[in-house]
């Protein structure tokens, strides 16, 4: 498989777990290892963050969506 085959799978693979997934099909241990290996073929350079300043962040993040779900229901 080509890199840029690969990059497209892994990254339609991480828009299903975080803008279609349900809940219970989410899962944290896939989107960390689609995101690592996203980051070994497309290198970025990232803010200077703690890795528990990225998890405040994811956490905000859902916290938001499910705030808006709740609203669209």
């Amino acid at each position: 498989m080509s890199k840029e085959k690969e990059i497209e799978m892994l990254k339609e693979k991480l828009d299903y777990y975080t803008l279609v997934a349900a809940d219970d099909e989410f899962d944290a241990g896939k989107v960390i290892k689609i995101v690592k290996r996203l980051e070994e073929l497309e290198p970025t350079e990232a803010p200077k963050k703690s890795v528990d300043e990225f998890l405040d962040d994811f956490w905000k993040y859902c916290e938001e969506r499910e705030r808006e779900e709740k609203i669209l229901v």
